[in-house]
């Protein structure tokens, strides 16, 4: 494959000697954007090579243990034929230059996805430079040499070149106009499985985390927050505070007004301390009164009320196809229905939630492990009320994030804190801030309805409500499976509780019901679960007609959602197929034992099947989920080691939504607090996993999420096929399953 644009690279030399490739913003910008003015402006660079044959690559995607600085750096030294022992990662700071042209968030499984191109130019292009630079010496032909491990060699000789001995004479040749890709076939890095680089840093506790920050002077900072969604401050009394040891200022946090819809900040009391502990612990004796005003009335019960209301109230569909109405006035046709609840789910992240700022008068500078350092640079600046461009934004690894460190909020609060006291300051949430303030996963009940007649499945109403309005009917509307006739209903309404992203963002929500209700019409007309779903993928896509008019922006989307189904169409029949050849599902059940099967296509364009098999047992739970085989349809899997643990980590965050998920609210306040009563699977719950990727030549799709959405599903499906019990909602009880 060759690609080419002799302006997309600049050639540059490293201090001291060495090779630096640089991105030209503009260029870039063209091969995305199609055809504009071009020309060599503001350069960053993401590859460098120093005279003893060091390769530096520069990271921009935020590293949450998902594996990005490990894979996107593979990629490149795969092209470059680098020897991946020489291969360094830096964390390349945040430029707002780069907003459109390179992805500057993290989320939705992109990061491998987005850039693989990117990195395969980068090293490909690295590459034809060191040939040249040999070529030059050796005064010979570049056909006569190859590249392989670190060392540029020429064909049927001993002599070879090591990157370090030609990096500063590449440095002064012009990058080559055209590149070709290596294939597939000759791959020595990429698809293999590597340990993740920062793995070392990990284990001896030296990784650049938000939480290891630490400046000179540095204090540190807590804040008592009202406990009720939107509540105000009335009056603190911090007399016992200023008594405890370490403790320096104590101040009120105001609402401060975001930049973005959805990062309210909390009123509360600061408290800065001389160290994170003490700062807890005079948080601890302040005396606080609350106006918690009108949403102290919230609770599950009201939430519940509140979906009744808004059942009653649907309009116009989202989008239709066919004609669900009239076909259900037609004789002959009987209709079955379901619903489905997912609750509010918390992200439980391992390191709490924090940042650290330094506010210096007319600059401020941020070290915070985030999804989204665009949006810290735009929050920060109305908080402190200073140019975006005065914004420094240091963007630190982090011990998970799942969607919730996509959101500023921390930021936020601690560069309005640095301005307040003048000094560089970290601010660290407590377990229970992280767990009670958390940007919940939204709720949603998801009401389905089939038209059947004899053995054929003629239609399906969708009546979605949540508490979040993402827009064309929440994943719904683009997947693959044709019914001729399909409506689907949205309603929305207020949330009570803060809401957010959370792993697989809305499909989570939408697949429960959708792939547990494909298994109920499967029940109903006597077929198998995965053969209807292998006749539904067979009908020709019809077309989709969009109904909604305070969108414009969806103008032409009904033609670009019919070409998406189309297209992922093809990953949803390889992965049947896989099962199919490796008698996967059609292999023999094990007495007692119920299977389920769920699968899903995420917005990364990968397509995940899962087969569960439960058995009923006399345990707290009342099941023993025995084994979860998964099969992923993602392109190539640039390293097989950490996609799998992607998978496994997927699996295992859903399992403990399943089993322990959802939040209780009183009074507006959030009763879980810790992982006592916000638990998260355990070891020894685990069941077996196995993981399989189907072989692919295509381009790597994203990871991170998609095993997630249907494991829900594949698990209630088989509680029925075990206990012939239908649980549509979660989390699963033992009363679920026995009362």
């Amino acid at each position: 494959m060759k690609t080419n644009r002799r302006d997309f690279l600049k050639v540059t030399s490293l201090a001291g000697g060495g090779l630096m490739l640089a991105i030209s913003i503009p260029s870039m910008a063209n091969l995305i954007q199609g055809e504009r003015e071009s020309g060599l402006a503001e350069l960053n660079h993401f590859l460098s090579i120093d005279l003893k044959g060091n390769i530096v690559f520069q990271l921009t995607a935020h590293e949450m243990g998902q594996g990005s600085g490990t894979g996107l750096p593979m990629i490149l030294a795969e092209e470059l034929g680098a020897d991946w022992s020489k291969v360094k990662v830096e964390r390349a700071g945040y430029d707002k230059k780069f907003i459109g042209v390179i992805r500057e968030t993290t989320g939705g499984s992109g990061t491998i996805q987005d850039q693989w191109d990117l990195m395969r130019r980068m090293g490909a292009t690295a590459r034809e430079m060191l040939k040249s630079a040999a070529a030059d010496r050796w005064q010979v032909a570049e056909g006569q040499l190859t590249v392989d491990n670190g060392f540029v060699w020429e064909t049927g000789t001993d002599r070879k070149l090591s990157f370090g001995e030609l990096a500063e004479a590449a440095s002064k040749l012009e990058a080559p106009e055209n590149v070709e890709f290596k294939k597939s076939s000759d791959f020595k890095i990429v698809g293999k499985p590597i340990r993740n680089l920062i793995t070392n840093q990990v284990a001896v506790g030296k990784g650049n985390y938000g939480i290891n920050v630490d400046l000179p002077d540095m204090v540190y900072a807590s804040i008592e927050k009202c406990p009720v969604y939107k509540g105000k401050l009335k009056f603190f009394d911090d007399s016992k505070t200023r008594q405890v040891n370490g403790v320096i200022q104590v101040f009120a946090m105001p609402s401060l007004e975001p930049a973005e819809d959805m990062n309210h900040i909390q009123e509360g009391v600061v408290v800065v301390a001389t160290s994170t502990w003490a700062a807890f612990k005079g948080r601890k004796a302040l005396k606080v009164e609350w106006d918690l005003g009108e949403n102290v009335s919230n609770s599950n019960q009201k939430i519940e009320e509140e979906f009744s209301k808004a059942g009653n109230q649907f309009e116009n569909p989202v989008y239709t196809q066919g004609n669900y109405e009239k076909l259900k006035r037609e004789e002959g046709y009987r209709e079955i229905e379901a619903t489905y609840i997912n609750p509010h789910q918390t992200h439980a992240l391992m390191e709490p939630m924090n940042a650290t700022a330094h506010f210096n008068g007319d600059t401020c500078q941020i070290w915070v492990g985030t999804q989204n350092a665009s949006s810290v640079v735009l929050n920060v600046a109305k908080a402190v009320d200073i140019p975006e461009d005065k914004i420094e934004v240091y963007t630190q690894n982090s011990g998970g994030s799942f969607g919730r460190r996509y959101y500023p909020d921390t930021s936020i609060e601690v560069a309005y804190i640095s301005k307040q006291i003048k000094k560089p300051v970290k601010l660290t949430w407590s377990r229970e801030d992280g767990i009670q303030h958390d940007y919940f996963h939204p709720y949603q009940e998801s009401r389905f309805s089939a038209l059947l007649k004899e053995d054929q499945f003629a239609g399906m109403q969708v009546k979605l409500i949540k508490t979040v309005d993402y827009g064309s009917g929440d994943h719904l509307w683009e997947q693959p499976y044709y019914v001729e006739h399909l409506d689907t209903y949205l309603n929305a309404v207020d949330g009570l509780v803060h809401q957010g992203a959370w792993r697989s963002v809305q499909v989570h929500s939408s697949s429960m019901g959708k792939e547990c209700f494909i298994d109920e019409v499967a029940h109903e007309l006597g077929k198998d679960p995965v053969e209807l779903r292998k006749q539904l993928l067979a009908r020709e896509i019809g077309d989709v007609k969009f109904n909604r008019p305070n969108r414009p922006e969806q103008k032409g989307f009904d033609e670009i959602v019919k070409e998406y189904r189309i297209q992922i169409r093809e990953k949803y029949l390889s992965v049947l197929n896989y099962l199919d050849k490796e008698k996967l599902w059609a292999s023999a059940q094990a007495p007692g034992v119920g299977r389920g099967f769920a699968m899903e296509d995420f917005f990364a364009n990968t397509v995940c099947a899962h087969i569960v098999e439960v058995e009923k047992n006399d345990s707290d739970w009342g099941i023993r989920i025995k084994k979860i085989t998964s099969v992923l349809d993602c392109g190539i899997v640039v390293n097989p080691h950490l996609g799998r643990g992607q998978v496994e980590g997927s699996i295992i965050y859903a399992l403990s939504a399943l089993k322990y998920g959802g939040i209780e609210i009183k009074k507006g306040v959030v009763q879980q607090s810790n992982f006592h009563n916000n638990k998260l699977l355990r070891i020894d719950e685990v069941p077996e996993i196995e993981v399989h990727f189907v072989p692919s030549e295509e381009p790597p799709t994203g990871l991170g999420e998609p095993a997630t959405p249907p494991l829900a599903p594949a698990v209630l499906n088989a509680i029925f096929d075990a206990t012939g019990r239908r649980i549509r909602k979660l989390p699963v009880t033992r009363e679920d399953i026995y009362v």
